[in-house]
């Protein structure tokens, strides 16, 4: 009878163990929100490395919960929760630092711009020099184009591409700087080659 008894025992107890594991719904469904948050806040873009490990757990704890592993899974969702935060985190921050390095740039080779279609519009013709000037024009028209392109960019939050499209405005920029100068030493060596025989004396 003890025995009958005891197993009984076993049994119910066993039962109540089966009956309160439960899939850790309440911090898988926190994981999710968490995540949503994170793309939200363009984790994805800014933080990509600690959102896709947010991702990865939220996928394990699934996983787990397929195997009944449900100690596993919670373990595993209170992970991708704490990742998702911490990728919102860093995305906010990396999102600020983007747009102030973007704007840095775009007011650096605004002034460049300026100064360099300055030196051009004044730089004499017909001194042997038309041609390299003729394509500075051009190179500084699509450092101007870029640098509309990050202007826009950054008027719509897309930061990451206004700091491309800035840096790539700020090479062209260095390019025809270095071209600039270039040129108005070949206008120099045009004027002193070809002045008249009496300032040659």
């Amino acid at each position: 009878m003890r025995s009958v008894l005891n197993l009984g025992l076993i049994l119910a107890l066993t039962l109540t163990v089966i009956s309160c594991a439960k899939p850790p719904t309440q911090e898988m469904d926190a994981a999710q929100a968490a995540i949503d948050a994170a793309k939200a806040a363009e984790a994805d873009v800014y933080a990509p490395d600690t959102y896709r490990q947010a991702t990865s757990a939220l996928s394990d704890a699934r996983s787990k919960v397929e195997q009944q592993d449900y100690e596993g899974a919670k373990t595993s969702a209170e992970s991708a929760k704490q990742l998702a935060d911490r990728s919102t985190s860093e995305a906010n921050t990396n999102k600020q630092q983007t747009r102030d390095e973007a704007q840095a740039i775009i007011n650096r080779v605004a002034s460049g711009l300026t100064d360099a279609r300055s030196s051009l519009g004044v730089a004499p013709r017909g001194k042997g020099a038309d041609g390299d000037l003729d394509q500075l024009n051009s190179d500084l028209g699509q450092a101007e184009a870029s640098l509309g392109d990050a202007r826009n960019s950054l008027s719509t939050s897309k930061f990451k591409d206004a700091l491309t499209q800035a840096r790539s405005a700020d090479g062209k920029l260095s390019q025809v700087q270095n071209a600039v100068q270039m040129a108005m030493q070949k206008i120099e060596e045009w004027k002193k080659n070809n002045k008249p025989w009496f300032e040659k004396l």
